[in-house]
């Protein structure tokens, strides 16, 4: 596929996840299908023909990293990473981080905390 389609479609993604994130709402795939005027199976599949990753897992991609500043660079409890990265609950958060990442957010923050020397303070 044309590298102009593949650059469109992570944009539109991050755009989205931007947008989620200023307006407070679920980073949801189906949400973000029919912005790309698509079922969701649809852009399911344009998508990772395109980009070469599944959607959701791009879209996950976007959440965590995003939560992985946060802890590292905030005191923001964990409800309140999970809401502001689209997550919806403090439980699909954690659930999701763990499952990423292999730890949880609050190991992640420890461990991050402890690497930094500029934190120990």
């Amino acid at each position: 596929m044309e590298d102009g389609a593949k650059q469109f479609w992570l944009a539109e993604a991050e755009l989205y996840f931007h947008e989620c994130r200023t307006n407070g709402s679920c980073v949801r795939a189906s949400e973000f299908a029919t912005r790309m005027r698509r079922t969701p199976a649809q852009a399911a599949r344009e998508f990772h023909a395109v980009v070469g990753l599944r959607l959701k897992d791009h879209l996950n991609t976007l959440q965590i990293g995003c939560a992985q500043e946060l802890l590292r660079t905030t005191g923001h409890s964990t409800a309140d990473i999970a809401a502001v990265t689209g997550f919806g609950t403090a439980r699909s958060f954690y659930r999701a981080f763990r499952r990423t990442t292999g730890r949880s957010p609050t190991e992640y923050r420890k461990e991050m905390s402890l690497a930094s020397p500029s934190l120990r303070h």
